[in-house]
């Protein structure tokens, strides 16, 4: 018999449900299951005197061994108001679980060893359904805006960063090559090869041994490149429009259940732009007005205190969770970021925070040949271990940018998270290769 998911249970209908055992309840004349699968939870009802055969097969049956049932679902007074049981007329043991190794109160390291197990949880279920709602509504956004989807190489010859932060293949086919830290480079390409306006959702891999609560080696990431701009504001409005689209339907298909299993809402987006501040008056704000002084001013950056008091300061002020920060010192972003014409010591950039937390970087790039040239050179990466990459613009190329959304960062906020690695299917970081 075919199977049914138990959220689409109908009373008095024989069918079969799979799933795993969530807790047992053996008493003397009855035996309930908590019984689970990714749709949702049914209580299994079995009266002992009329089933021994069904209670014989169950009787080595533990917590988290996958079974199959078949039977009907029905309404009883014993259940509550709108409530269904399972009662079944045969079951099938697919496997019997040994004694587990975690339970709800391990602490997250143990957890992510036996990460298999921690996902058995419709809290963390709905993670990785609203990882594939918050994918398909960009994609869907981003397609109905004339962008074209591309997959770029994740291993390649050319490093977005001059060769920082890289991992490298021991021998690819006698070549030196490294795994891709981001798509930057190729998605340049892409609009420069005349795809106009261009996105990809895909992995990637950067060397860095931070052990924080927001960095991983292996992440998944949002990219989209746009050519013929007229300025950064241009990308910001993009970005601004692609988020409100696809937190107004991830909220409109999951804000019921996630207020439900979390106890919150999901975030409600203004309708005012988001606040746009430029550095400089990042920092004058930070000092003026709560008393803070970033530390490492002259690098041309926030630290996570400096962002996490700017963002409380605009959502008092402007009542806005997401806050765009712009015009970054160009020494302190990548090389390909294109500088103001009137003020060359600043770059056409921007960070965007939501809820404390730097969630993408985007940035008008550098078109130029002779200019990106010296801009390499300037940022102290030897020219010729960019030379594939500049021939890119040796034939004509227009204006053009884009950004990076860490997708990773962006649901950790929604969920009230405060390390990524809850996030992550399976989170890689400088000690964690396994599972």
């Amino acid at each position: 018999m075919k199977r049914t998911y138990i959220k689409d249970l109908q009373l008095e209908q024989e069918t079969t449900i799979a799933g795993w055992v969530d807790t047992i309840r053996d008493q003397k004349t009855m035996m309930f299951i908590i019984f689970k699968d990714v749709s949702g939870s049914v209580q299994i009802t079995i009266e002992k005197a009329q089933q021994q055969a069904l209670v014989k097969k169950l009787s080595d049956v533990t917590k988290h061994s996958f079974l199959r049932f078949k039977g009907k679902a029905v309404r009883t007074s014993l259940m509550k108001k709108g409530e269904i049981e399972f009662i079944p007329s045969d079951v099938e043991i697919e496997s019997i679980a040994a004694d587990l190794p975690i339970s709800s109160s391990s602490g997250q390291d143990v957890r992510l060893d036996y990460r298999w197990i921690d996902i058995r949880d419709e809290k963390k279920i709905l993670i990785f359904k609203a990882w594939t709602v918050f994918e398909k509504y960009c994609c869907e956004w981003l397609r109905e805006h004339g962008f074209i989807e591309i997959h770029t190489p994740k291993i390649t010859g050319l490093s977005s960063e001059g060769g920082s932060e890289v991992f490298h293949l021991k021998d690819y086919f006698g070549q030196k090559a490294c795994l891709t830290q981001s798509p930057q480079l190729y998605k340049q390409m892409s609009v420069i090869g005349g795809l106009d306006k261009t996105f990809e959702i895909g992995e990637y891999f950067r060397a860095n041994p931070s052990f924080t609560s927001r960095h991983h080696c292996e992440y998944t990431g949002l990219d989209i490149e746009m050519a013929h701009i007229d300025g950064i504001e241009e990308i910001m409005d993009v970005e601004e429009e692609l988020l409100r689209y696809v937190l107004e339907k991830l909220k409109l298909e999951l804000g019921e259940e996630f207020l439900k299993l979390y106890g919150f809402e999901m975030p409600t987006l203004p309708k005012e732009k988001f606040p746009r501040i430029p550095l400089k008056e990042v920092y004058e704000i930070l000092e003026k007005e709560m008393g803070y002084k970033v530390p490492r001013v002259l690098k041309g950056d926030l630290d996570p205190e400096g962002e996490r008091l700017i963002s409380q300061y605009v959502k008092e002020k402007y009542g806005s969770e997401f806050l765009f920060v712009t015009d970054f010192p160009f020494k302190a972003r990548a090389f390909y970021t294109k500088k103001y014409e009137d003020n060359p010591e600043l770059g056409k950039c921007y960070d965007l925070f939501f809820r404390g937390l730097e969630i993408t970087s985007g940035a008008q790039r550098e078109h130029r040949y002779e200019v990106l040239k010296g801009q390499i050179a300037e940022n102290g990466i030897k020219p010729e271990t960019m030379a594939q990459y500049l021939e890119f613009f040796k034939y004509g190329a227009s204006t053009h940018g884009g950004f990076g959304l860490g997708i990773g960062r962006v649901l950790t906020k929604i969920f009230g998270f405060s390390n990524v690695k809850e996030v992550d299917f399976c989170f890689r970081g400088p000690n964690r290769l396994f599972p």
